[in-house]
């Protein structure tokens, strides 16, 4: 049942991503391939590597470090859409970020799971199995919902703009209550492990803003470029993350560290966009 439930809410919150795509996204696109080819490389290769280092030097419980693992390997998530809007950052940039991500997740995921979760678990994966069983559910939760979306704004652009803010809604209820039940369930593991899950959390929140800033900073990105890169980086895809951890590794305890993490970046979040809003409207 969990599972079925996790399923939905990645095709809500991929169908609200394409949903909320515009004409002047692909036209961004068009104009910085460059920029965005490395922003998107620099999610796909750096937070993967920097879970690692953090693993290396904190030696963290299988559950905490597979947790890690996922969460890092993953796209990035549809809230930081909402993050950059509220930061008043460039809100376009975001969204095609996360389409990117997303689409590029049906090919990257799979090879990065069979690539690094040997290396650093002792997790039994089967190369073929994986990869085919995957690129298929990430298929019809990623590209399909982003497609649909897509469509239902390109043929009813009004109706589309009256429900985005009920469905944006619905999706962080929805996102809120997965957060909630996996503290009910788990709260005598997070209460065991705490200490290792706030301190990773921690770290990989801000080594991906520090990552990010880097990499904004490199490019000689705008600053409400580099907002956006700032919320791109460090939110991941929690539902994407659960759906994983549920069917295909068939361990909810790798959820633990996802859970925490989403928690614990927020104040590194609210910051972000008090500065940000700070800077931009003075």
């Amino acid at each position: 049942m969990l599972e079925q439930a996790i399923a939905l809410l990645v095709f809500l919150l991929m169908f609200i991503v394409g949903a909320s795509l515009k004409a002047t996204d692909f036209q961004h696109l068009q104009r910085r391939p460059k920029s965005i080819l490395l922003l998107s490389l620099g999610q796909l290769l750096l937070l993967p590597a920097l879970a690692w280092i953090l693993i290396i030097l904190f030696q963290p419980e299988p559950l905490v470090k597979n947790g890690l693992l996922l969460v890092s390997i993953c796209p990035g998530g549809a809230v930081s859409n909402i993050y950059t809007l509220l930061a008043k950052g460039n809100a376009a940039l975001s969204v095609s970020l996360t389409t990117l991500n997303s689409l590029l997740a049906i090919v990257t995921l799979p090879l990065l799971l069979i690539a690094i979760f040997p290396l650093l678990s002792a997790t039994d994966t089967n190369a073929d199995t994986l990869i085919w069983q995957q690129s298929k559910h990430l298929f019809v939760l990623l590209l399909v919902p982003v497609a649909l979306g897509m469509l239902l704004r390109h043929f009813s652009p009004l109706l589309t703009n009256k429900i985005m803010g009920s469905l944006e809604c619905i999706g962080a209820i929805a996102l809120a209550s997965l957060l909630g039940a996996i503290f009910f369930q788990f709260q005598q593991q997070i209460v065991e492990q705490l200490a290792s899950l706030l301190i990773l959390a921690t770290s990989f929140s801000l080594g991906s803003l520090l990552l990010a800033w880097c990499i904004g900073a490199r490019l000689q990105l705008q600053t409400q470029d580099r907002v956006a890169i700032l919320f791109e980086y460090p939110v991941r895809n929690l539902a994407l993350t659960a759906l994983i951890a549920s069917s295909i590794f068939k361990s909810s305890d790798y959820l633990l560290f996802a859970a925490v993490f989403f928690v614990v970046q927020l104040p590194f979040i609210l910051c972000v966009i008090i500065w940000s809003r700070t800077r931009l409207l003075t």
